[in-house]
């Protein structure tokens, strides 16, 4: 009986507070990241990913995002662009419709692959990253944007659903240290982590005026209390080809023992392998 009153309070719990199914939370996001406050933590995060994506190169980049209309790649050097979005959009950027749960992509086939909050509004974001790293060649990088539940951000974010049952203030609490560990998992080395967005949550032009110095110490110092981490993690797996051992071409060494295999062996009482001493 108090397993089963368990269970149904937690089913209650993460019904109320938890992660919204992406279907019906990606149009509500997009719009959010229209507000003042959605582009402003837009406009911090777009300022991180251009200096971290002008020093990463290859053939192909692929963008997921949580919002239909960013196209957060312009500064990078490869000329291969796109993103992939589950619903219809106008966005020229987005090459097609996809499931972020099921990429229809080659295995490693991706150069640079780029997360935007892809695993905070994700039921299963361990599938997630996992598809992600599958499409990803060796050696190839993948960059993840995601909320910091220690910050400002991430405290209004954790009072605000108990009033709000907005999709964008009901995702994932993932710590930098629980991402890095599931990176570890699948073979990836961090190569940069930083945050940004030390500054209250606040859309007003004279607060946010006002709160500029807690943007400027926050990262001269590199304080572990921004309202967002930026992870450029390169996917170190090496692709191994197994190769069929040349058993016919094997020779024993003179002076030694060996024999050479001629026939089948079975395991019968009387075997009917024949051995031919070298």
């Amino acid at each position: 009986m108090p397993h089963r009153l368990l269970t149904r309070v937690r089913f209650q719990w993460r019904k109320r507070f938890g992660v919204v199914p992406m279907r019906d939370s990606l149009a509500p996001l997009s719009d959010w990241f229209n507000s003042p406050l959605g582009e402003l933590l837009a406009g911090n995060e777009q300022t991180l990913i251009d200096e971290e994506l002008h020093n990463l190169f290859g053939y192909h980049l692929l963008q997921l995002s949580v919002a239909k209309q960013l196209d957060l790649t312009s500064e990078s050097r490869i000329s291969h662009r796109f993103a992939l979005y589950p619903q219809e959009t106008t966005n020229t950027f987005v090459a097609g419709r996809a499931d972020f749960n099921h990429l229809p992509l080659p295995s490693n086939s991706i150069d640079l692959v780029l997360l935007h909050h892809i695993l905070d509004y994700s039921q299963s974001p361990h599938h997630v990253l996992r598809e992600a790293s599958n499409v990803l060649i060796s050696q190839g990088h993948l960059v993840i944007v995601g909320f910091n539940p220690w910050s400002w951000f991430g405290l209004w974010r954790w009072l605000v659903r108990f009033f709000s049952r907005a999709p964008q203030w009901r995702h994932q609490s993932l710590r930098l240290g629980r991402l890095l560990d599931w990176l570890a998992v699948l073979d990836f080395e961090p190569v940069t982590i930083r945050q940004g967005f030390y500054s209250l949550p606040c859309s007003k032009p004279g607060t946010t005026k006002y709160l500029q110095w807690m943007e400027r110490w926050g990262k001269r110092l590199n304080l572990p209390w921004g309202g967002f981490y930026l992870i450029v993690a390169r996917k170190d797996s090496l692709a191994v080809i197994p190769q069929k051992p040349q058993w016919q071409g094997y020779a024993g060494l003179r002076g030694w023992g060996v024999t050479k295999i001629l026939g089948r062996a079975t395991r019968d009482k009387e075997p009917q392998a024949q051995y031919k001493s070298k």
